[in-house]
C-alpha cells in the first residue's frame, strides 16, 4: 500500500537526518537539533502507519480540533493497539518514549536512544505491513 511505503520513507529519512547532519561520535551525536528532526520524523511515519490501519480496521478516528494530520492524543493509539495486539503497545509505548519524548522532545545525544526508537518504530510498521497485505 502506499501509506506503508510513505512510512518507510519517513523512516529512511529519519536515519539519513541522523546519518549526514547529526555528526556521531562514537556512542552520541553532537547535534541536538538534528537528533530531534531525526526522530520527529521517524515518529510521524509510524502514526501515518497507524493511521492507516486504524481506518482499514474500521476503527473510527476522533475528530481532530485543527487541521493539522496527526493530532490525535497518543492514548488513542495506546487504547486501540491494546484491542488488537499487546505486543505491539509494548512496542508502541517504547517507541513513543524513545522518538517522542527522548529523542524529538529532550534531544537525547545516546546514539543507542534514537537507534532503539527507529528499530521499535520498523518493526510496528512492517508488522503494519504484513497485517494488511
Amino acid at each position: 500500500m502506499e501509506t506503508y511505503k510513505e512510512s518507510y520513507r519517513y523512516l529512511e529519512n529519519a536515519k539519513e537526518i541522523l546519518r549526514t547532519k547529526a555528526k556521531k561520535e562514537g556512542k552520541f551525536y553532537d547535534d541536538a537539533k538534528y537528533v530531534r528532526m531525526a526522530c520527529n520524523t521517524a515518529y510521524s511515519g509510524l502514526l501515518i502507519a497507524l493511521n492507516d490501519f486504524f481506518r482499514q480496521k474500521g476503527v473510527v478516528m476522533p475528530k481532530q480540533k485543527s487541521k493539522r494530520k496527526q493530532a490525535v492524543n497518543v492514548d488513542f493509539y495506546k487504547q486501540n493497539l491494546a484491542k488488537i495486539n499487546k505486543t505491539k503497545l509494548k512496542e508502541f509505548n517504547e517507541a513513543y518514549s524513545y522518538l517522542h519524548l527522548y529523542g524529538g522532545y529532550d534531544g537525547s545525544l545516546l546514539v543507542d536512544t534514537s537507534k532503539n526508537g527507529l528499530s521499535l518504530a520498523q518493526s510496528i510498521i512492517e508488522w503494519i505491513d504484513k497485517q494488511m497485505n
